[in-house]
């Protein structure tokens, strides 16, 4: 019950987030580019530390990515996974006296 709530408070601020990033961010601005705004060196730090693969084939597609899509992503699995954690659960019903 608890961790349904954790999950639904975590999506709401994922998806805030993700509209105020999209709302307030230059247009088609990407992950990488974001990343380069807030320090210069931080993409060349990830490249450098990453085995070749790995950097062409899961970390470069998410920089070429929209900025606000990765916030957007992980409120969406967070409010999925409050979902699937209260299901089942019905809410107490009241019951009518006659």
């Amino acid at each position: 019950m608890i961790a349904s709530r954790i999950f639904a408070a975590l999506a709401a601020l994922f998806l805030v987030s993700a509209v105020a990033i999209a709302a307030l961010a230059p247009l088609g601005m990407t992950l990488g580019q974001g990343l380069m705004l807030m320090d210069g060196t931080w993409l060349s730090w990830i490249q450098k530390q990453s085995p070749p693969w790995s950097y062409t084939w899961l970390e470069l597609p998410f920089l070429l990515r929209p900025l606000w899509l990765i916030p957007a992503g992980i409120g969406l699995i967070c409010a999925g996974a409050a979902a699937s954690l209260n299901f089942g659960r019905a809410s107490p019903s009241r019951r009518k006296r006659s």
